[in-house]
Protein backbone atom coordinates (compact mmCIF):
# COMPACT_ATOMS: atom_id res chain seq x y z
CA UNK A 1 0.00 0.00 0.00
CA UNK A 2 1.52 3.43 -1.20
CA UNK A 3 2.19 5.63 1.46
CA UNK A 4 0.99 9.38 0.32
CA UNK A 5 2.92 12.15 1.44
CA UNK A 6 0.88 14.67 3.92
CA UNK A 7 -1.60 16.86 1.45
CA UNK A 8 0.67 20.47 0.66
CA UNK A 9 -2.33 22.15 2.08
CA UNK A 10 -1.62 21.25 5.23
CA UNK A 11 1.42 23.81 5.48
CA UNK A 12 2.05 22.32 8.78
CA UNK A 13 5.98 19.67 9.69
CA UNK A 14 4.38 16.95 11.02
CA UNK A 15 7.12 14.70 12.52
CA UNK A 16 5.26 11.45 11.14
CA UNK A 17 4.38 10.86 6.91
CA UNK A 18 0.77 11.28 6.63
CA UNK A 19 -2.20 10.63 9.40
CA UNK A 20 -1.84 7.01 7.59
CA UNK A 21 -1.41 4.94 10.93
CA UNK A 22 -0.43 1.45 11.61
CA UNK A 23 -0.77 -0.44 14.42
CA UNK A 24 -1.46 2.16 16.78
CA UNK A 25 -4.26 2.39 19.76
CA UNK A 26 -7.18 4.57 18.97
CA UNK A 27 -9.09 6.23 21.44
CA UNK A 28 -12.62 7.47 20.83
CA UNK A 29 -15.38 9.08 22.47
CA UNK A 30 -19.08 9.00 21.06
CA UNK A 31 -18.10 7.63 17.23
CA UNK A 32 -19.62 4.69 17.67
CA UNK A 33 -21.09 4.62 14.07
CA UNK A 34 -17.53 3.77 13.27
CA UNK A 35 -16.24 -0.12 13.41
CA UNK A 36 -12.52 0.96 15.26
CA UNK A 37 -11.33 -2.52 15.74
CA UNK A 38 -11.16 -2.97 11.73
CA UNK A 39 -9.83 0.58 10.65
CA UNK A 40 -6.97 0.09 9.25
CA UNK A 41 -6.03 3.56 7.68
CA UNK A 42 -6.89 6.98 9.44
CA UNK A 43 -6.02 9.65 6.79
CA UNK A 44 -6.54 13.58 7.59
CA UNK A 45 -6.42 16.36 4.37
CA UNK A 46 -8.02 19.87 3.77
CA UNK A 47 -10.40 20.25 0.93
CA UNK A 48 -9.84 23.40 -1.71
CA UNK A 49 -11.60 26.00 1.46
CA UNK A 50 -9.27 24.69 3.73
CA UNK A 51 -11.98 22.61 5.65
CA UNK A 52 -10.34 19.59 7.62
CA UNK A 53 -11.88 15.91 6.80
CA UNK A 54 -10.71 12.43 8.22
CA UNK A 55 -10.82 9.15 6.05
CA UNK A 56 -10.97 6.16 8.20
CA UNK A 57 -10.25 3.26 6.00
CA UNK A 58 -10.79 -0.32 6.25
CA UNK A 59 -10.17 -3.22 4.05
CA UNK A 60 -12.15 -6.14 3.65
CA UNK A 61 -13.23 -8.85 1.62
CA UNK A 62 -16.83 -7.65 0.84
CA UNK A 63 -18.18 -11.40 0.57
CA UNK A 64 -16.92 -12.72 3.32
CA UNK A 65 -17.90 -8.98 5.60
CA UNK A 66 -21.30 -9.80 3.95
CA UNK A 67 -21.51 -13.45 5.30
CA UNK A 68 -20.76 -12.39 9.06
CA UNK A 69 -23.32 -9.64 8.53
CA UNK A 70 -20.43 -7.14 9.52
CA UNK A 71 -20.24 -5.08 6.33
CA UNK A 72 -21.93 -1.53 7.07
CA UNK A 73 -24.94 -0.11 4.92
CA UNK A 74 -24.62 3.23 2.96
CA UNK A 75 -25.55 5.86 5.58
CA UNK A 76 -27.02 9.37 4.59
CA UNK A 77 -27.51 12.11 6.83
CA UNK A 78 -30.99 13.59 6.94
CA UNK A 79 -31.23 17.33 7.25
CA UNK A 80 -31.96 18.59 10.63
CA UNK A 81 -30.81 15.36 12.27
CA UNK A 82 -28.87 15.59 15.34
CA UNK A 83 -25.52 14.05 15.15
CA UNK A 84 -22.97 13.93 18.53
CA UNK A 85 -19.61 15.56 18.43
CA UNK A 86 -16.96 12.79 18.97
CA UNK A 87 -13.14 12.99 19.91
CA UNK A 88 -10.34 10.41 18.40
CA UNK A 89 -6.99 10.47 20.24
CA UNK A 90 -3.91 8.50 19.15
CA UNK A 91 -0.73 7.59 20.67
CA UNK A 92 2.15 7.84 18.24
CA UNK A 93 4.74 7.38 20.56
CA UNK A 94 5.32 7.52 24.40
CA UNK A 95 6.02 11.03 23.97
CA UNK A 96 3.51 11.90 21.39
CA UNK A 97 -0.11 12.34 20.92
CA UNK A 98 -2.51 13.52 17.76
CA UNK A 99 -6.20 14.49 19.44
CA UNK A 100 -8.75 15.30 16.72
CA UNK A 101 -11.97 17.16 18.18
CA UNK A 102 -14.62 17.58 17.37
CA UNK A 103 -15.40 14.91 15.15
CA UNK A 104 -19.09 13.87 13.18
CA UNK A 105 -19.11 11.26 11.49
CA UNK A 106 -21.22 11.71 7.65
CA UNK A 107 -21.42 8.50 6.51
CA UNK A 108 -20.08 5.32 5.14
CA UNK A 109 -18.94 4.64 0.55
CA UNK A 110 -18.75 0.84 0.66
CA UNK A 111 -16.64 -0.80 -2.22
CA UNK A 112 -15.77 -3.97 -3.46
CA UNK A 113 -12.41 -4.25 -1.05
CA UNK A 114 -12.91 -1.07 1.45
CA UNK A 115 -15.48 0.73 3.61
CA UNK A 116 -14.66 4.50 3.90
CA UNK A 117 -16.00 6.32 6.99
CA UNK A 118 -16.22 10.04 6.30
CA UNK A 119 -15.27 12.19 9.42
CA UNK A 120 -15.57 15.61 9.60
CA UNK A 121 -13.17 17.67 11.97
CA UNK A 122 -12.51 21.09 13.25
CA UNK A 123 -9.00 21.08 15.02
CA UNK A 124 -6.32 18.63 14.67
CA UNK A 125 -3.77 19.10 17.62
CA UNK A 126 -0.29 17.26 17.56
CA UNK A 127 1.90 17.64 20.83
CA UNK A 128 4.52 16.31 22.84
CA UNK A 129 3.77 15.55 26.24
CA UNK A 130 7.38 16.32 27.80
CA UNK A 131 8.72 18.99 25.67
CA UNK A 132 6.82 22.70 25.82
CA UNK A 133 7.71 24.90 22.57
CA UNK A 134 10.66 27.73 22.69
CA UNK A 135 9.20 29.03 19.18
CA UNK A 136 5.37 29.17 18.07
CA UNK A 137 4.46 30.16 14.41
CA UNK A 138 0.93 30.83 13.84
CA UNK A 139 0.12 30.19 9.79
CA UNK A 140 -2.59 32.66 8.87
CA UNK A 141 -4.62 33.31 5.35
CA UNK A 142 -6.62 36.81 4.25
CA UNK A 143 -3.68 38.87 4.72
CA UNK A 144 -3.75 42.10 3.14
CA UNK A 145 -0.35 42.45 0.74
CA UNK A 146 -0.09 46.36 1.18
CA UNK A 147 -2.32 46.20 5.00
CA UNK A 148 1.29 45.15 6.56
CA UNK A 149 4.38 47.61 5.67
CA UNK A 150 7.09 44.54 5.49
CA UNK A 151 10.66 45.79 5.22
CA UNK A 152 11.87 43.88 2.14
CA UNK A 153 15.01 41.47 1.64
CA UNK A 154 16.65 43.51 5.03
CA UNK A 155 18.86 42.51 7.72
CA UNK A 156 17.30 42.89 10.97
CA UNK A 157 18.50 41.90 14.74
CA UNK A 158 16.70 41.68 17.98
CA UNK A 159 16.99 42.50 20.84
CA UNK A 160 15.05 41.26 23.93
CA UNK A 161 13.08 44.84 24.31
CA UNK A 162 11.46 44.28 21.19
CA UNK A 163 13.22 46.81 18.71
CA UNK A 164 14.59 46.28 15.50
CA UNK A 165 17.11 47.65 13.30
CA UNK A 166 16.51 47.79 9.36
CA UNK A 167 15.44 50.22 6.51
CA UNK A 168 12.48 50.70 4.62
CA UNK A 169 13.25 52.75 1.23
CA UNK A 170 14.74 55.19 2.72
CA UNK A 171 13.71 55.07 6.34
CA UNK A 172 15.53 53.64 8.87
CA UNK A 173 14.16 51.53 12.06
CA UNK A 174 15.79 52.98 15.74
CA UNK A 175 19.28 50.79 15.84
CA UNK A 176 20.39 49.65 19.18
CA UNK A 177 23.07 47.29 19.86
CA UNK A 178 23.06 44.49 16.97
CA UNK A 179 22.57 40.75 17.86
CA UNK A 180 23.91 39.20 15.00
CA UNK A 181 22.81 35.50 16.08
CA UNK A 182 19.59 36.49 15.41
CA UNK A 183 19.11 37.30 11.52
CA UNK A 184 16.72 36.67 8.77
CA UNK A 185 15.94 37.92 4.82
CA UNK A 186 13.06 38.09 3.91
CA UNK A 187 9.66 40.56 4.24
CA UNK A 188 8.70 40.90 7.64
CA UNK A 189 7.71 42.86 11.01
CA UNK A 190 8.54 43.03 14.38
CA UNK A 191 6.73 44.54 17.56
CA UNK A 192 6.99 44.82 20.75
CA UNK A 193 4.15 43.82 23.03
CA UNK A 194 4.15 44.35 26.59
CA UNK A 195 6.88 42.01 27.93
CA UNK A 196 7.93 40.65 25.11
CA UNK A 197 7.72 40.86 20.75
CA UNK A 198 6.68 38.77 17.77
CA UNK A 199 7.07 38.67 14.32
CA UNK A 200 5.01 38.81 10.99
CA UNK A 201 5.77 37.38 7.85
CA UNK A 202 4.81 37.40 4.56
CA UNK A 203 4.98 33.99 2.57
CA UNK A 204 3.87 34.32 -0.94
CA UNK A 205 2.65 31.84 -2.31
CA UNK A 206 5.11 28.99 -0.82
CA UNK A 207 3.01 28.26 1.54
CA UNK A 208 -0.95 28.52 1.21
CA UNK A 209 -3.11 29.02 -1.67
CA UNK A 210 -2.37 31.48 -4.38
CA UNK A 211 -5.87 33.34 -3.99
CA UNK A 212 -4.98 34.30 -0.48
CA UNK A 213 -1.94 36.82 0.93
CA UNK A 214 -0.54 34.16 3.30
CA UNK A 215 0.96 34.88 6.63
CA UNK A 216 3.18 33.55 10.07
CA UNK A 217 3.32 35.48 13.05
CA UNK A 218 6.09 33.70 15.12
CA UNK A 219 6.52 34.24 18.75
CA UNK A 220 9.57 33.05 20.82
CA UNK A 221 10.32 32.79 24.27
CA UNK A 222 13.65 34.04 23.81
CA UNK A 223 12.18 37.38 23.16
CA UNK A 224 10.99 37.69 26.86
CA UNK A 225 7.89 35.15 27.05
CA UNK A 226 5.36 33.18 24.54
CA UNK A 227 1.91 34.98 24.76
CA UNK A 228 -0.71 32.54 26.05
CA UNK A 229 -3.50 31.51 23.73
CA UNK A 230 -5.77 34.08 24.59
CA UNK A 231 -3.23 36.65 24.09
CA UNK A 232 -2.08 35.72 20.58
CA UNK A 233 -5.83 35.65 19.54
CA UNK A 234 -5.59 39.08 20.83
CA UNK A 235 -2.99 39.84 19.35
CA UNK A 236 -4.81 38.76 15.95
CA UNK A 237 -7.63 40.31 16.12
CA UNK A 238 -5.44 43.74 16.63
CA UNK A 239 -3.56 43.21 13.50
CA UNK A 240 -7.10 42.64 11.81
CA UNK A 241 -8.12 46.04 12.55
CA UNK A 242 -4.74 47.50 11.85
CA UNK A 243 -4.68 45.86 8.38
CA UNK A 244 -8.69 46.23 7.65
CA UNK A 245 -8.74 42.43 7.03
CA UNK A 246 -9.84 39.79 9.37
CA UNK A 247 -6.56 37.53 9.43
CA UNK A 248 -8.01 33.88 9.26
CA UNK A 249 -6.00 31.77 11.89
CA UNK A 250 -5.85 27.86 10.14
CA UNK A 251 -3.23 26.07 12.42
CA UNK A 252 0.05 26.80 14.18
CA UNK A 253 3.80 24.66 14.37
CA UNK A 254 5.56 24.69 17.62
CA UNK A 255 9.35 24.07 17.75
CA UNK A 256 11.98 23.11 20.51
CA UNK A 257 15.38 24.99 21.51
CA UNK A 258 16.76 23.39 18.51
CA UNK A 259 14.28 24.16 16.10
CA UNK A 260 12.89 20.83 15.83
CA UNK A 261 8.94 20.81 15.10
CA UNK A 262 7.34 19.33 18.51
CA UNK A 263 3.70 20.05 17.76
CA UNK A 264 1.01 21.35 15.44
CA UNK A 265 -2.78 22.82 15.07
CA UNK A 266 -4.73 22.30 12.13
CA UNK A 267 -8.21 24.34 12.36
CA UNK A 268 -11.12 24.74 9.93
CA UNK A 269 -11.33 28.23 8.92
CA UNK A 270 -13.78 30.34 11.02
CA UNK A 271 -15.54 32.10 8.22
CA UNK A 272 -18.72 32.06 9.01
CA UNK A 273 -19.97 29.89 6.08
CA UNK A 274 -19.07 32.49 3.91
CA UNK A 275 -17.31 31.80 0.57
CA UNK A 276 -13.57 31.69 1.69
CA UNK A 277 -12.30 32.39 -1.48
CA UNK A 278 -14.24 35.66 -2.30
CA UNK A 279 -13.17 36.26 1.85
CA UNK A 280 -9.38 36.76 0.82
CA UNK A 281 -9.53 38.05 -2.75
CA UNK A 282 -11.71 41.36 -1.07
CA UNK A 283 -10.20 44.49 -0.71
CA UNK A 284 -8.74 45.59 2.82
CA UNK A 285 -9.99 48.53 4.89
CA UNK A 286 -7.52 49.62 6.88
CA UNK A 287 -8.56 53.00 9.32
CA UNK A 288 -4.92 54.46 8.67
CA UNK A 289 -2.93 55.90 5.64
CA UNK A 290 -0.33 53.42 4.35
CA UNK A 291 1.12 55.51 1.96
CA UNK A 292 4.66 56.42 1.92
CA UNK A 293 5.21 59.94 2.91
CA UNK A 294 3.60 58.69 6.37
CA UNK A 295 5.51 56.05 6.75
CA UNK A 296 7.02 57.22 10.18
CA UNK A 297 4.24 57.18 12.00
CA UNK A 298 2.49 54.34 10.13
CA UNK A 299 5.48 52.47 12.38
CA UNK A 300 4.84 54.13 15.33
CA UNK A 301 1.37 53.72 15.40
CA UNK A 302 1.40 50.10 14.80
CA UNK A 303 3.19 49.13 17.72
CA UNK A 304 1.74 52.27 20.26
CA UNK A 305 -1.81 51.23 20.53
CA UNK A 306 -1.52 47.12 21.37
CA UNK A 307 -1.01 47.12 24.87
CA UNK A 308 -4.02 49.45 24.82
CA UNK A 309 -6.17 47.30 22.88
CA UNK A 310 -5.34 44.26 25.20
CA UNK A 311 -6.09 46.50 28.14
CA UNK A 312 -9.47 47.09 27.02
CA UNK A 313 -10.06 43.71 24.56
CA UNK A 314 -11.83 41.55 27.49
CA UNK A 315 -13.35 44.59 29.66
CA UNK A 316 -15.12 45.91 26.41
CA UNK A 317 -15.67 42.82 24.70
CA UNK A 318 -13.76 43.45 21.79
CA UNK A 319 -14.09 39.93 20.41
CA UNK A 320 -17.63 40.09 20.09
CA UNK A 321 -17.70 43.44 18.40
CA UNK A 322 -15.30 42.24 15.83
CA UNK A 323 -16.89 38.93 15.48
CA UNK A 324 -20.21 41.24 14.39
CA UNK A 325 -17.96 43.65 12.57
CA UNK A 326 -16.19 41.25 9.79
CA UNK A 327 -19.47 39.35 9.46
CA UNK A 328 -20.87 42.37 8.42
CA UNK A 329 -18.91 43.47 6.09
CA UNK A 330 -19.43 40.05 4.06
CA UNK A 331 -23.66 40.64 4.12
CA UNK A 332 -25.26 42.55 1.29
CA UNK A 333 -26.14 45.88 1.87
CA UNK A 334 -28.08 47.38 3.82
CA UNK A 335 -28.80 44.14 6.03
CA UNK A 336 -25.29 44.58 7.42
CA UNK A 337 -26.90 47.52 9.52
CA UNK A 338 -28.57 45.75 12.24
CA UNK A 339 -24.83 43.75 12.42
CA UNK A 340 -23.08 46.60 12.96
CA UNK A 341 -25.42 48.12 14.76
CA UNK A 342 -25.37 45.17 17.21
CA UNK A 343 -21.63 45.50 17.42
CA UNK A 344 -21.74 49.14 18.82
CA UNK A 345 -24.72 48.78 21.22
CA UNK A 346 -22.76 45.69 23.25
CA UNK A 347 -19.73 48.18 23.46
CA UNK A 348 -21.81 50.76 24.52
CA UNK A 349 -23.55 48.31 27.36
CA UNK A 350 -19.55 46.84 28.24
CA UNK A 351 -18.99 50.19 28.74
CA UNK A 352 -21.69 51.08 30.91
CA UNK A 353 -20.85 47.78 32.70
CA UNK A 354 -17.18 48.83 32.91
CA UNK A 355 -16.19 52.26 32.56
CA UNK A 356 -19.56 54.13 33.49
CA UNK A 357 -20.32 52.12 36.12
CA UNK A 358 -23.92 52.69 35.25
CA UNK A 359 -25.10 49.28 34.19
CA UNK A 360 -28.74 50.42 34.40
CA UNK A 361 -28.34 53.55 32.19
CA UNK A 362 -30.24 55.55 34.32
CA UNK A 363 -30.70 59.37 34.07
CA UNK A 364 -30.84 60.63 37.81
CA UNK A 365 -30.14 58.73 41.03
CA UNK A 366 -32.44 56.23 41.45
CA UNK A 367 -33.24 56.93 44.94
CA UNK A 368 -33.38 60.98 43.94
CA UNK A 369 -36.13 59.47 41.17
CA UNK A 370 -37.81 57.27 43.68
CA UNK A 371 -38.79 60.69 46.38
CA UNK A 372 -39.66 62.77 42.69
CA UNK A 373 -42.15 60.08 41.05
CA UNK A 374 -43.79 59.06 44.83
CA UNK A 375 -46.63 61.29 44.28
CA UNK A 376 -46.60 60.62 40.13
CA UNK A 377 -47.32 56.86 41.22
CA UNK A 378 -50.16 57.70 43.80
CA UNK A 379 -51.93 59.55 40.96
CA UNK A 380 -51.74 56.78 38.47
CA UNK A 381 -52.95 54.89 41.52
CA UNK A 382 -56.04 56.66 41.59
CA UNK A 383 -56.35 57.68 38.17
CA UNK A 384 -56.16 53.96 36.65
CA UNK A 385 -58.23 52.78 39.65
CA UNK A 386 -60.36 49.78 38.78
CA UNK A 387 -58.51 48.98 35.25
CA UNK A 388 -56.25 46.24 34.31
CA UNK A 389 -53.68 48.75 33.54
CA UNK A 390 -52.90 50.33 37.22
CA UNK A 391 -49.44 48.21 37.39
CA UNK A 392 -48.35 48.36 33.78
CA UNK A 393 -48.33 52.41 34.07
CA UNK A 394 -46.84 52.61 37.83
CA UNK A 395 -44.07 50.38 35.48
CA UNK A 396 -44.19 52.70 32.47
CA UNK A 397 -43.76 55.73 35.14
CA UNK A 398 -40.45 53.99 37.24
CA UNK A 399 -39.14 53.42 33.24
CA UNK A 400 -38.38 57.34 32.60
CA UNK A 401 -35.52 57.23 34.47
CA UNK A 402 -34.14 55.02 32.03
CA UNK A 403 -31.98 56.30 28.78
CA UNK A 404 -33.47 55.26 25.57
CA UNK A 405 -30.66 53.75 23.30
CA UNK A 406 -30.41 57.21 21.44
CA UNK A 407 -29.81 58.94 24.66
CA UNK A 408 -27.43 56.31 25.28
CA UNK A 409 -25.13 56.60 22.42
CA UNK A 410 -25.30 59.91 22.80
CA UNK A 411 -23.51 59.92 26.22
CA UNK A 412 -21.60 57.27 25.29
CA UNK A 413 -20.24 59.48 21.98
CA UNK A 414 -19.85 62.76 24.38
CA UNK A 415 -18.01 61.16 27.33
CA UNK A 416 -15.49 59.56 24.86
CA UNK A 417 -15.49 62.99 23.65
CA UNK A 418 -16.48 61.65 19.32
CA UNK A 419 -18.06 64.35 17.37
CA UNK A 420 -21.12 62.52 15.60
CA UNK A 421 -21.95 64.71 12.70
CA UNK A 422 -25.46 64.57 10.64
CA UNK A 423 -24.12 62.45 7.55
CA UNK A 424 -23.27 59.54 10.91
CA UNK A 425 -26.69 60.33 12.74
CA UNK A 426 -28.36 59.58 9.16
CA UNK A 427 -26.31 56.25 9.07
CA UNK A 428 -27.53 55.49 13.03
CA UNK A 429 -30.63 56.15 12.29
CA UNK A 430 -30.17 54.11 8.65
CA UNK A 431 -30.09 50.73 11.05
CA UNK A 432 -33.55 51.29 11.98
CA UNK A 433 -34.79 51.11 8.49
CA UNK A 434 -33.31 47.94 7.43
CA UNK A 435 -34.09 46.13 10.69
CA UNK A 436 -37.94 46.81 9.75
CA UNK A 437 -38.07 46.59 6.43
CA UNK A 438 -37.88 49.95 5.10
CA UNK A 439 -35.23 50.25 2.91
CA UNK A 440 -36.12 48.21 -0.48
CA UNK A 441 -38.04 48.34 -3.45
CA UNK A 442 -37.33 49.92 -6.90
CA UNK A 443 -36.50 53.58 -5.70
CA UNK A 444 -33.57 52.25 -3.62
CA UNK A 445 -30.57 54.69 -4.20
CA UNK A 446 -27.70 51.83 -4.23
CA UNK A 447 -25.12 54.60 -4.17
CA UNK A 448 -26.36 55.91 -1.12
CA UNK A 449 -26.94 52.53 0.53
CA UNK A 450 -23.17 51.58 0.39
CA UNK A 451 -21.95 54.82 1.47
CA UNK A 452 -24.12 54.70 4.49
CA UNK A 453 -23.31 51.50 5.11
CA UNK A 454 -19.41 53.10 4.93
CA UNK A 455 -19.88 55.22 7.09
CA UNK A 456 -21.06 53.34 9.99
CA UNK A 457 -17.81 51.07 9.57
CA UNK A 458 -15.87 54.21 10.49
CA UNK A 459 -18.58 54.89 13.29
CA UNK A 460 -16.95 51.68 14.61
CA UNK A 461 -13.42 52.52 13.73
CA UNK A 462 -13.68 55.97 15.35
CA UNK A 463 -15.16 54.88 18.54
CA UNK A 464 -12.65 52.08 18.66
CA UNK A 465 -9.68 54.76 17.77
CA UNK A 466 -11.44 57.34 20.57
CA UNK A 467 -11.10 54.34 23.13
CA UNK A 468 -7.52 53.22 22.81
CA UNK A 469 -6.61 57.22 23.13
CA UNK A 470 -5.51 57.89 19.66
CA UNK A 471 -5.57 61.50 18.48
CA UNK A 472 -4.26 61.04 14.63
CA UNK A 473 -5.82 60.79 11.36
CA UNK A 474 -8.12 58.04 10.27
CA UNK A 475 -9.20 57.14 6.44
CA UNK A 476 -12.83 57.78 5.93
CA UNK A 477 -14.59 55.39 3.85
CA UNK A 478 -17.52 57.38 3.90
CA UNK A 479 -16.56 60.20 1.82
CA UNK A 480 -15.56 59.52 -1.80
CA UNK A 481 -12.33 59.61 -2.35
CA UNK A 482 -11.59 58.10 1.17
CA UNK A 483 -9.59 61.14 2.45
CA UNK A 484 -7.91 61.39 5.57
CA UNK A 485 -9.29 63.31 8.20
CA UNK A 486 -8.68 63.77 12.20
CA UNK A 487 -10.37 61.53 14.63
CA UNK A 488 -12.28 64.63 15.70
CA UNK A 489 -13.96 65.15 12.38
CA UNK A 490 -17.14 63.30 11.30
CA UNK A 491 -17.06 60.51 8.58
CA UNK A 492 -19.07 61.76 5.63
CA UNK A 493 -18.21 65.02 5.23
CA UNK A 494 -15.44 67.17 4.82
CA UNK A 495 -16.36 69.59 7.15
CA UNK A 496 -16.71 69.16 11.46
CA UNK A 497 -20.52 69.59 11.86
CA UNK A 498 -22.60 70.22 15.35
CA UNK A 499 -23.52 67.21 17.12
Amino acid sequence: MGMNKLNSLLWEHIPFENFILYGVKIVHENMDEVLWDEVDELKAFRDEDYNISISCIRHINRLKSMKANKCNSDKKVVAGESVNAGKISINISSDYIVEFSPCYCNGYENKIDKTNYLISCYRIEGKSITKNPKMIKEWIINGNPSGLRFCDNQKFEYIVEGTVSGKYGDEEFPTKELMPEYEYQGRFMHAKYKDTAFDIHYLGDNYGPAWSTNLSISYREDYGRIPSEEERKIIRDYLSFFVGKRLIYIGESSYDENGNAIGFVMETPRNYGMDLKKTCLNAAKPPFSQEYRNLKQYFINFEKYIDAFAELYNKLDFETLFTLYWYAKEIAKPMDLPILSSALENLKRKWYEEVELNSETVLMDKKDFAKRIKPIKELVQTQFEGTKYTERMKRSVESMNRMSVSEQLTHFFETIDMVVGNIEKNALRARNFSAHGSLGGSNIDYQEQCMISQVYECIIVRVVLKLLKYDGNYVDYGTFGFPEKNINHPSGSENVENP
